[in-house]
């Protein structure tokens, strides 16, 4: 199998592993009440899933395949394939669906004073929406090329 596939796959195996130690961190130090740190935890999971998802289809999909798909679409993919991408591309809107709305959440949150407090919530999934899509892009050429067409 081509190596250089792997490397753009290990550099997100190895941000989303970055994210998870660092929310786990968060966990464990017990700052905030255990209450507002599984919130924080459940903020970060749109965006993490989406990225595994979309990283984990690039995978199959290299290997299903024995390379990236010639044409557009999912014409003749084994219907596991097909499945995966399903998954994933949900995923992957609501992540960017999330990420896109995330600004005016924000704005409501700081002109609502009884909202200001919980702003740390919809800030945390914003952020981690817009960092798991952004790590999108490290996914190799040709899937990239597949994916947004």
């Amino acid at each position: 199998m081509n190596q250089s596939i792997f490397q753009p796959i290990v550099l997100a195996a190895l941000s989303v592993a970055s994210i998870a130690v660092a929310m786990a961190w968060s966990l464990i130090q017990g700052q905030g009440s255990g209450r507002s740190r599984r919130w924080l935890a459940l903020m970060t999971l749109p965006g993490l899933l989406a990225l595994v998802s979309f990283y984990s289809l690039a995978v199959h999909m290299h290997i299903r395949l024995s390379g990236w798909p010639e044409r557009i679409g999912t014409d003749g993919f084994p219907p596991d394939l097909i499945t995966h991408d399903g998954i994933s591309t949900g995923l992957f809107s609501v992540a960017l669906v999330l990420a896109l709305c995330m600004p005016a959440v924000l704005v409501l949150h700081a002109l609502v004073p009884r909202l200001r407090s919980n702003m740390i919530y919809p800030a945390f999934c914003g952020t981690a929406c817009w960092l798991c899509l952004a790590l999108t892009a490290l996914a190799p050429a040709g899937f990239l090329k597949w994916w947004w067409d």
